[in-house]
């Protein structure tokens, strides 16, 4: 079907008229086929589409200038008034310049209260049929231009994904290439909240002036309406024959006496007229005058004419009058006032009682908003209680004003200090960053430090010690100014509130402080697993370094953590009841884990080579998992007995998922299949076969408003989301628009969206019943491995190899929460040659660092400006090293500078080892493709590529003589290359588990360490293993004195073990208690004497191998090193075990 826009309308009856016909003539209903369905078509009706091709090319009317297009509306933030007085004459003025004049630019300009938001939001209402894409959006808390920008490009992309531009220039462009193409209607609202006092921009604000004079300068179809309260600077030199500006006026008699009637308030004409004169006309100061002559004055309009002759009511602007008002305020009011400007946005009144501090506001609370209510000075929307901008603004500047004289001023009492936050620090991202620039920056702006100090001073002297924000405020305008807060004395405090995520707090003393609602670190690592609880109120996550977290949803707060396995947890689910949480590892193991108290109830053994995705069945009696052993298995929850175990694929298996009546089970495979399984027999009823390795799949649930029933979706290599219909094994629907490979996919409970995240680090949520982007989620800087819908659709996390958990608003797009982990983890990667230097690598910083062995310092810290490299190796002469990337690449670096000097690309996936040939002239890459690439350094050729593997490449060793090449799978298989040739000389079996580490001996043998707890020595002239070690750990480092016959390995343990390669006997045990985790690489210096070690907890240390005892430790000082946390309160026992990990320390002396 198709209709005609109205602008069609007017074009088609235009053309009617120069043509001499009738809407009835016989040309056209010979088209038509009737007069009823000529009608309806000149009507704007709808008619069959190729009825209206038809009449549409016999009147010589392009089609697209005709037909009316399903406009793309976004008015969120843009609520039609209720009550909305006059404004007949602006409507129709503004309506003129946008349709019929077609101005590039309209502003509506006008004091605050004036009614700007009302009547643009009018207007994008009356509008919003006229243009293909209208969407409104409000700057009120000053959000970054940048994020306006992304907003307002992705919702123009539509149906399309968008491809946003790496430059701010190139983004215009495209902005400006949407407007051409399309009609679109911008609204801003609030121009003046990015504007300072002498009406520049905010700093870091500057790219709205460039948005003004591209769209008021370059040619376009669009228009952007904007309201502002001061004239933007761009403004003046644009208006002309694109650009018009109303000066918005006050309401007239006539209108503003709708004010007063509506609150049943007697007067004559001339009555009304001066008090309307009086108050300009101004909307909101007449709904506020209304509300004080009726609840103040008895309705007695005498009275007021009276106070206003006598000339104690002066109105210049809205402000003046606010403060009138604001004067005559109970503190009770006042204080929930400020609370209101403090939350930005609507808040609940649960949200606001939590805030408040005596019991005596919380019990009034009800009370004091209904008077609020009555003088008009708060709104009350869908989600809670709010301010208009205006009473916002002043009410914000009486409390800075307030906060700032307290501080300054000794004689002061703190109390409004005491009784609100600056900022607060578990806000939603985007309030707090309002906060932030609206508070928080405007009182550092007016106070110095000494008076900030003596306030503290002052605080701490206060017999009895009070409850409340105070202290919290304080911290934070320190950290705000970048004081150093080294040895800082904040005991006995109650510090709310306080945002510390981003500070260094060195011997600070917290002791017997109340640190409730203050937001510290967190200690994980990149994020693999996340999932919500059924009920929704936690959020469970887990890191590459086998640790649990569990988080309270509403704040952000961390409830609980645990190590739950030795290695990667790929995979987490809760039971449908909530009580059970299920855990898989590379580790080969899954636990059931008791979610009220974190005990560990069930540990099992699963896939020989990992586990990588897990599934509860809907009643919970049966787990499903799938790992790198290419089987999926069925379990029961109660006893952890494996029931069946499934096979057919021919690769790791990457994810399963039950159907939703539980009686089917689908699987998918790097081998590029999808299997249905039956959950009774066991049968594979199905193998669906795809182009592409498989990553992730989803059921969508059964809804009965949806027909989704026996739909899968399943996204992998391609980057493609294909939905099939399991009956028939056919693919309904292909969804495009990821730029690289996809890991992770979700539908959302009520089956309407999809989510999916990737290699390409963007989130995107899909309609279901379109396949259309519904828009696509910014902020991660490296893949994304999880994302999980909550159970009620509202809230979207994912989860990064960023090591970074985003919470999403589903409905806006915003992101609600960052939870940013803190890991150092460090590995010693190369000695010089004098041993003098050691130099290291940090996976979370992705830095080198070069140490001083003699002196424990850090010399240089060399940001390799990328993300995802897995790995460093040095070339013999340590001129230069090279990293293996996740994004597929070699990068090549200066080791004088850090430079990037070289990238050598090739591989189709991860590179996980990179060697160099010992004379330095060739770099060896493997990869998690499978294959091994042998690159030319002078040129960067690709020489050769080694295919043989069946699974990716986990490790590398050249033998001295540079011929030999050992290459380590995690399959378990060790294969030997000539480099000469190059040819596969033997395949070395006998591991059980990944290859993590291989080395070869001065006399030419060939050592391997694996997961499976062993190292084998094996004899390359007859491929035969000559002896086996059995470990009690995993073991994940090999090295090879260069002096002496002993071999140093160790694993996800704190202990080194030394073994003599002559005797066959361990030597000794390195260890110490001296932190957490594993010890990460070890390497021998040049002489032989000294072994470094790396650990988790971002130390390398340096050990005598003759003594076993540590030399000297080489750490870059943590977060919160030496901090007192002795007897604090408000924390959780997750949340100090963090600080202290993070170097807290509680000393009760």
């Amino acid at each position: 079907m198709a209709k005609a826009s109205k602008r069609g309308q007017q074009i088609l009856k235009d053309k009617l008229r120069q043509l001499g016909l009738s809407q009835t003539a016989s040309q056209v209903l010979e088209r038509a086929g009737s007069i009823g369905v000529a009608k309806r078509f000149f009507q704007g009706d709808d008619i069959r589409q190729d009825t209206f091709t038809q009449i549409c090319e016999f009147l010589g009317v392009d089609l697209q200038e005709a037909i009316a297009r399903t406009p793309q509306i976004d008015l969120k933030g843009a609520q039609q008034v209720r009550n909305f007085y006059g404004r007949t004459a602006e409507l129709q003025q503004l309506e003129q310049w946008i349709m019929g004049d077609r101005y590039q630019i309209v502003t509506i300009l006008g004091m605050g209260g004036m009614g700007k938001t009302s009547l643009a939001s009018q207007l994008a209402h009356q509008l919003k049929e006229e243009f293909e894409f209208t969407i409104w959006r409000s700057l009120r808390n000053a959000p970054s231009f940048e994020s306006i920008l992304t907003d307002i490009l992705q919702f123009l992309s539509h149906p399309q994904p968008l491809e946003l531009p790496d430059t701010l220039p190139a983004q215009l462009d495209l902005l400006m290439r949407y407007l051409d193409a399309r009609r679109c209607l911008l609204v801003i609202d609030n121009w003046e909240s990015i504007l300072s006092d002498r009406y520049y921009y905010r700093s870091g604000y500057e790219g709205y002036g460039d948005l003004l004079r591209y769209i008021g300068e370059r040619s376009h179809q669009s228009c952007l309406v904007m309201t502002s309260r001061e004239t933007p600077p761009e403004l003046s030199r644009l208006i002309g024959d694109k650009v018009r500006s109303l000066n918005l006026s006050g309401l007239s008699q006539q209108d503003g006496l709708q004010i007063f009637e509506r609150e049943s308030i007697a007067a004559n004409d001339a009555e009304w007229q001066e008090i309307i004169t009086h108050y300009a006309g101004n909307p909101l100061a007449l709904k506020i005058v209304a509300a004080g002559i009726r609840d103040l004055l008895g309705g007695d309009v005498a009275q007021m004419l009276a106070l206003m002759r006598e000339g104690g009511l002066t109105f210049g602007d809205i402000q003046d009058l606010l403060h009138r008002q604001f004067l005559r305020l109970s503190e009770a009011e006042q204080e929930v006032m400020y609370w209101l400007a403090i939350a930005r946005e609507p808040i609940s009144i649960l949200s606001l009682k939590e805030s408040l501090l005596s019991r005596e506001s919380k019990q009034r609370l009800i009370t004091t908003l209904e008077l609020l209510k009555k003088r008009s000075l708060l709104e009350v929307t869908a989600t809670g209680f709010t301010l208009q901008p205006v009473v916002m603004e002043y009410v914000n500047y009486q409390f800075i004003e307030k906060i700032c004289q307290e501080i300054n001023c000794a004689e002061q009492k703190l109390n409004l200090l005491h009784s609100h936050a600056l900022i607060e620090a578990t806000a939603k991202d985007y309030i707090r960053d309002a906060q932030t620039r609206f508070i928080l920056q405007s009182v550092a702006d007016k106070v110095d430090y000494q008076a900030i100090a003596a306030a503290l001073t002052r605080l701490k002297t206060e017999i009895p010690p009070k409850q409340g924000y105070a202290g919290g405020n304080l911290l934070n305008l320190l950290c705000y100014l970048h004081i150093d807060l080294t040895g800082y004395d904040f005991s006995n405090l109650s510090i709310w509130q306080a945002d510390l995520r981003e500070v260094e707090l060195h011997r600070v003393n917290f002791s017997n402080c109340d640190l409730s609602k203050s937001a510290f670190r967190v200690t994980f690592s990149s994020v693999m697993a996340t999932a919500f609880s059924p009920d929704g109120k936690i959020l469970a996550t887990s890191d590459v370094r086998g640790w649990i977290y569990l988080w309270l949803v509403t704040d952000g707060s961390q409830l609980f953590k645990t190590q739950a396995h030795s290695e990667f947890i790929f995979a987490l689910a809760f039971s449908h009841d909530g009580k059970t949480l299920a855990s898989g590892s590379l580790d080969r193991t899954i636990k059931l884990w008791k979610v009220k108290t974190g005990e560990c109830l069930l540990s099992m053994e699963a896939h020989a080579l990992g586990v990588a995705s897990i599934a509860f069945s809907p009643d919970d009696r049966l787990i499903a998992s799938c790992g790198g052993d290419r089987t999926v298995k069925l379990t029961k929850v109660k006893t952890g007995k494996c029931l069946m175990t499934l096979e057919g694929h021919e690769q790791i298996v990457r994810s399963v998922a039950f159907s939703p009546d539980g009686q089917m089970l689908a699987s998918c495979s790097l081998d590029r299949t999808i299997k249905l399984w039956s959950v009774q027999t066991g049968e594979c009823r199905r193998t669906i076969v795809d182009f592409n390795a498989v990553y992730s799949l989803a059921f969508a649930p059964q809804i009965e408003a949806h027909s989704l029933e026996g739909q899968l979706a399943s996204a992998g290599e391609d980057g493609l989301i294909k939905i099939w219909d399991v009956n028939t094994g056919q693919i309904v629907s292909e969804i495009a628009g990821h730029q690289k490979q996809i890991w992770a996919i979700a539908f959302s409970a009520d089956g309407q969206m999809l989510a999916s995240a990737g290699d390409d680090e963007t989130v995107k949520l899909w309609s279901v019943s379109t396949g259309e982007v519904i828009r696509t989620l910014y902020g991660h800087k490296n893949r994304i491995w999880s994302v999980a819908f909550s159970p009620d659709t509202k809230v979207l996390v994912s989860g990064s190899d960023d090591r970074i958990v985003k919470l999403w608003d589903v409905g806006t797009g915003q992101c609600i929460r960052t939870i940013q982990g803190y890991h150092r983890a460090t590995k010693p990667v190369v000695f010089s040659p004098d041993g003098d230097l050691l130099f290291s690598f940090s996976y979370e910083e992705q830095s080198i660092r070069v140490w001083d062995v003699q002196n424990a310092k850090c010399l240089r810290n060399f940001d390799l400006g990328t993300s995802g490299v897995m790995q460093v190796a040095f070339s013999p002469d340590q001129q230069t090293f090279a990293c293996g990337n996740y994004d597929h690449t070699v990068k090549i670096f200066d080791s004088k500078n850090g430079t990037c000097a070289q990238i050598l690309q090739g591989h189709s996936t991860w590179v996980r080892f990179v060697i160099f040939s010992p004379n330095g002239e060739m770099l060896i890459s493997g990869s998690g493709d499978r294959t091994i690439k042998l690159w030319h350094l002078q040129t960067g050729e690709c020489l050769n590529t080694l295919c043989g593997h069946i699974s990716p490449i986990q490790a590398l060793v050249i033998h001295a003589n540079g011929e030999i090449l050992a290459s380590g799978s995690w399959d378990g298989t060790i294969k030997i290359w000539d480099l000469r040739s190059p040819e596969c000389l033997m395949t070395l079996a006998g591991h059980s588990d990944r290859i993590e580490s291989l080395a070869f001996s001065q006399e030419g043998m060939l050592i391997s360490g694996s997961v499976d707890r062993s190292i084998k020595f094996w004899d390359l002239a007859t491929g035969i293993c000559t002896k086996t070690i059995q470990s009690q750990f995993p073991i994940w480092t090999l090295s090879l004195s260069p002096t002496s016959p002993i071999l140093a390995f160790s694993g996800y343990t704190l202990r080194i073990k030394l073994w003599c390669l002559q005797t066959h006997q361990y030597l000794t045990n390195l260890e110490e208690d001296f932190g957490i985790g594993y010890m990460g690489d070890v390497i021998f210096s040049a002489g032989g004497q000294i072994l470094a070690s790396g650990g988790e907890d971002g130390t390398n240390r340096l050990w005598n191998i003759q003594t076993g005892k540590s030399l000297k430790l080489l750490k870059i000082p943590r977060p919160y090193e030496d901090t007192n946390i002795a007897k604090v309160k408000g924390l959780t026992e997750a949340q100090k075990s963090t600080l202290k990990a993070l170097g807290a320390i509680e000393d009760f002396l």
